[in-house]
């Protein structure tokens, strides 16, 4: 119940829809409660002798013709017509009000998931699964609806009902009105029997829905491997085993529901077995008329329908709480990285330091360990080293992905923490090796960071990432929509535009994490060459295994095992013949090997044996041990 009341501010910002829909529901209890009476006079009052009662005797007197038993049986039919379209009436309006209502709020709770999760740390995220999460904003926040839908107004109506119609129960006969309430206890314990098994029940079911969806989100987003691999008919096998185990939690969940309801529909029917024996035994005796027990019938089905509805609450609080619950799981998770209560915004220069920093995604573990580093502003730093050294950590700590579990990372003298993230993050362009591309138009794509950026600047950055060229041979230019994650673009083409749009957002702050590692050498050197003017002022952190992307950095930091182990000048870390001479001694023999099958390609191909030879390796002197090395 608790998770339940706390979606309630959901509510009441829409609470103009709310109360168009609790007046129609309002209006619509007192058209349930006249229904039954053009019956009761019909039979009463026209087929039968008795008078009319005092009060509907005033009514009558102002309809024309109502005064003989042929005008009132036409006016009876009128009543059941204009009962019945008011009725309808009142019903399409409420539905219409609370369709807006229940969609809004809906929405509002899922966009706040959204934002959250958005929020959450890469950390946080490496451990959750994408498929549950989209299942919980668009699944699991249907449950404020349902709030309202199946819980909040089903009772509210269900009140004002039972209490308008025992009201008219206990008018037309006391004791018949006392003995129609006798099921309520059982309801009563049937719901404390039912209740927690349900809901149990209820949650396993969700569970196991948000399991299928992980299955497919995880093979849709890995179908080159699955077919690759032709592994199609194994992960449909998977599915078809989750698949299973779902439908057996369906069938045990619905099973319980129908006992439930059930025993719930036994009680109900009892009762009403009950009131009809006495009704009619009242009636034999005169103490009722015939119209009063027909009356007295419906309303006892009004009077059920009520508790039913309230009784199968029981059903939909069930369902209602393993959605609340997967809902307040993300919302309650803390910000594992967040801004300081005295957060500032701060316009960089660009001078970083890293201050005894270590960190780790998980506390027994750390991926860097003491690492100390200051950069000057508008210098270009190489991270080199070997796989899992740490590099693409230690510059995500600079965007604050993460915070240092020890140690403070500062850019001009300032903890970043002291810093509001979004300053920060407007403050740093990222160059990644998968360039993340959206299914939307080229431009859009480029002024991604900047979405308020003219079409010039658009333009004038893609020229600087020489991505023009290959721009202007789209079928519509830079309003070309490319396909998901840029699937329709080569690999050097999406990179290029991941640089346009480094060069739009025009950060003081820039990260090059792996730019060229995905690139043949021809399309490499025209990335290069756009780089360069990229990192030009700019405070620039290269991270490469090709070392040849980083030829130009002033300064060279190698890391292993977390921890930095060398650093200096390209020549220095060649003459002291440690960790990066041998990786720079590993790379040149592999490019003195692959230079004769580039010079095959070159007696193919024509025309490219000049690029060939200017990127091939000829940019990778040999390597000498002494200090006279040239960079």
């Amino acid at each position: 119940m608790r998770k339940l009341l706390r979606l309630l501010p959901y509510v009441w910002p829409h609470r103009r829809g709310l109360l168009v829909v609790i007046a129609t529901m309002v209006a619509g209890v007192l058209m349930d409660v006249l229904r039954p009476w053009p019956t009761k006079i019909l039979v009463d009052n026209v087929l039968g002798s008795q008078p009319l009662p005092e009060y509907l005797t005033q009514i009558v007197a102002f309809l024309p013709g109502a005064g003989s038993k042929p005008g009132l049986l036409v006016w009876i039919a009128i009543a059941t017509v204009v009962t019945f379209l008011a009725h309808t009436v009142l019903a399409m309006i409420s539905t219409t009000a609370f369709v807006t209502l229940g969609q809004r709020m809906v929405y509002d709770l899922g966009a706040d998931l959204y934002l959250h999760l958005q929020k959450m740390s890469l950390a946080y995220h490496g451990r959750q699964q994408v498929g549950d999460l989209v299942g919980r904003i668009t699944v699991d926040a249907y449950c404020v609806q349902s709030l309202v839908s199946g819980t909040l107004f089903p009772l509210l109506q269900s009140g004002l009902t039972l209490v308008a119609v025992f009201g008219l129960m206990w008018q037309l006969e006391p004791t018949m009105a006392l003995l129609s309430l006798a099921v309520a206890p059982p309801m009563a314990l049937l719901i404390g029997l039912f209740g927690k098994t349900m809901e149990a029940k209820a949650e396993l079911r969700r569970e196991l829905e948000s399991r299928m969806m992980c299955q497919v989100e995880q093979t849709l987003v890995a179908l080159p491997v699955v077919q690759a691999f032709t592994r199609e008919q194994i992960e449909h096998a998977r599915f078809q085993e989750t698949a299973d185990e779902t439908i057996v939690a369906w069938k045990s969940s619905t099973l319980t529901d129908m006992w439930f309801k059930l025993w719930i529909g036994l009680l109900t029917t009892v009762g009403s077995a009950g009131i009809l024996y006495l009704g009619a035994g009242y009636a034999l005796e005169g103490r009722i008329t015939v119209g009063t027990i027909l009356v007295f019938l419906a309303y006892l089905g009004f009077l059920y329908e009520p508790l039913n509805s309230i009784v199968y609450t029981t059903t939909t609080f069930s369902q209602l709480s393993a959605g609340a619950a997967r809902v307040w799981e993300i919302l309650d998770t803390p910000l594992d990285v967040d801004d300081a209560p005295n957060a500032v915004d701060v316009a960089f220069q660009g001078r970083v330091q890293y201050e005894n920093v270590s960190f780790g995604y998980i506390p027994e573990r750390s991926v860097l360990q003491g690492i100390s580093l200051e950069v000057r502003a508008g210098e270009t730093v190489a991270i080199v080293g070997p796989t899992g050294a740490g590099k693409t950590t230690l510059v995500n700590l600079l965007v604050r992905f993460f915070d240092p579990n020890v140690g403070r990372v500062m850019v001009d003298d300032r903890d970043l923490r002291e810093v509001r993230i979004e300053c920060i993050r407007r403050q740093v362009a990222l160059v990644l090796q998968d360039p993340f591309l959206f299914p939307v138009s080229i431009a859009d794509n480029i002024a991604y960071g900047r979405p308020g950026a003219t079409r010039d600047e658009v333009v004038a950055a893609a020229a600087a990432a020489n991505a023009d060229e290959f721009i202007h041979r789209l079928p519509q230019g830079f309003d070309t929509v490319i396909g998901e994650r840029g699937i329709t673009l080569s690999g050097g083409e999406r990179q290029r535009l991941s640089l346009a749009r480094a060069f739009l957002k025009n950060a003081p702050l820039l990260i090059l994490d792996e730019p060229t590692s995905a690139l043949d050498a021809l399309t490499e050197s025209r990335l290069l060459e756009a780089l360069e003017r990229l990192t030009v002022g700019r405070t620039t952190f290269i991270i490469a295994h090709r070392l040849s992307t980083i030829r130009r950095a002033d300064r060279i930091v190698v890391l292993e095992h977390g921890r930095i182990v060398e650093h200096g000048t390209h020549r220095e870390l060649v003459a002291a013949n440690g960790l990066f001479a041998r990786l720079y001694r590993q790379q040149s023999d592999h490019v003195r090997h692959e230079q004769p099958r580039a010079s095959e390609a070159t007696s193919q191909f024509g025309g490219m044996g000049d690029g060939l030879d200017s990127i091939g390796g000829s940019h990778l002197p040999p390597v000498a041990t002494g200090p006279s090395e040239e960079s």
